[in-house]
């Protein structure tokens, strides 16, 4: 449209001319005739810088300085890229612009219930992710990955270490006592007493090796002077107190002393430790773990509970951020935090897009767009061009003839 006003502007100062040479015998023709050969001179000017911008006017190639636009278009496009990273879209202005925005209290209103943007999205996007996963790579992937977690660190330090704490902070003596309490109860239990007494009598027997003291054992046990329930018992008793004895807790802390050196000194230890942890993680059924959690979380989505529990999450959530002004703070500051990290590691990638769109047209493409965008008011230049033209035709010829006159 401007376009076609702009053409229109150069018409009309065309015929301008034209009728003022037609009727130059007119006193009002002069003026005509100097507004009219002004206003062409702009417009025409005015039409060859503007179309010089984009093409060559005319199709006159060897005309200078013409098709700017596509002959710079490199420079162009560099300046466009460092204007859009550097300056719209710099890291210092995405920087201030996220520290004034409240990401946390955002985050509060979008977890509670009611709000538009949040209503049933998880509880829709949960179901619809489980449908996508590929569970037998992800099986094997968190097989894989374990087991390399595994071998990376030494269940023997582990242990050694965990030996350490157990003695510094004296948390060895509850696990003493915890073992204690279970070896007390099994030592109670009438399959111990029987087991007891079947082992006494084995090793009564075969201490006694000669006649003499195999026909004297007999005769006690006749007489029952021999008796391995009490014998069982006695044995029984004297176990439990001496368990319940320093000296038990004192054999016990050597041992752990014991073990945790040899944890770090003994290789063939470390070695048997090692292979124990290797053959655990590899008896894990991975796979069958992960589908049977994936199972639940389907079996939870249809019956409405999965909702439910994210939707107590979410209130929980939201309930303890609102009331907790520290926690709101420390994850404000997070947030925050890893969106700098992030925007700092990717914000040359705007460039790199920018620069990828615009390197992706042609030639026609790259100047078509630049003219829809600029060409409008582009030809206003050139209707300014044809009317200031022809109004400082109009002037300088008004003073020339005053001129003429005074002379």
């Amino acid at each position: 449209m401007q376009r076609r006003w702009a053409n229109l502007s150069l018409g009309i100062a065309l015929a301008m001319f034209l009728l003022a040479l037609a009727f130059r015998h007119n006193p009002v023709a002069p003026y005509v005739l100097a507004a009219a050969l002004a206003s062409l001179a702009g417009g025409v000017a005015d039409w060859f810088a503007v179309t010089a911008l984009f093409r060559h006017p005319l199709g006159l190639t060897w005309v200078p300085h013409t098709s700017i636009i596509a002959k710079n278009r490199q420079r162009i496009i560099e300046a466009i890229v460092v204007l859009v990273q550097n300056e719209l879209l710099s890291f210092d202005f995405i920087q201030k612009t996220l520290n004034r925005f409240n990401v946390v209290d955002r985050l509060i209103a979008w977890l509670k219930p009611g709000e538009a943007a949040s209503d049933g999205m998880i509880e829709r996007l949960v179901p619809e992710l489980i449908e996508l996963l590929p569970l037998e790579d992800m099986g094997a992937m968190l097989s894989n990955f374990v087991t390399r977690q595994a071998e990376a660190w030494s269940a023997s330090d582990l242990l050694a270490n965990l030996i350490k704490w157990l003695i510094q902070s004296e948390k060895d003596h509850e696990v003493f006592v915890f073992l204690s309490h279970e070896v007390k109860v099994v030592l109670s239990t009438v399959e111990f007493t029987e087991d007891m007494e079947q082992r006494l009598k084995a090793m009564i027997d075969q201490y006694s090796k000669t006649t003499t003291q195999k026909l004297l054992l007999g005769v006690l046990e006749s007489l029952g002077t021999i008796d391995y329930k009490d014998l069982s018992e006695t044995v029984r008793g004297h176990l439990i107190a001496w368990i319940d004895s320093d000296k038990a807790f004192e054999q016990f802390e050597l041992a752990l002393v014991r073990f945790r050196i040899a944890l770090r000194d003994d290789e063939k230890i470390r070695t048997t430790v090692e292979q124990i942890k290797a053959e655990m993680v590899r008896q894990v059924p991975w796979q069958d773990l992960l589908e049977r959690v994936v199972d639940q979380l389907q079996r939870s989505a249809v019956d409405g509970s999965l909702g439910r529990e994210i939707g107590q999450w979410r209130l929980s959530l939201a309930s303890r951020l609102e009331n907790d002004p520290s926690a709101r703070e420390r994850l404000d500051s997070l947030i925050k935090e890893m969106a700098e990290g992030l925007i700092r590691r990717y914000h040359p990638i705007i460039g790199r897009l920018v620069r990828d769109n615009l390197q992706s047209m042609d030639e026609r493409e790259w100047i078509d767009k630049l003219e829809w965008y600029v060409g409008g008011d582009l030809q206003w230049i050139r209707i300014n061009g044809a009317i200031v033209g022809g109004i400082v035709g109009l002037v300088m010829e008004t003073v020339l003839r005053i001129f003429r006159v005074g002379l």
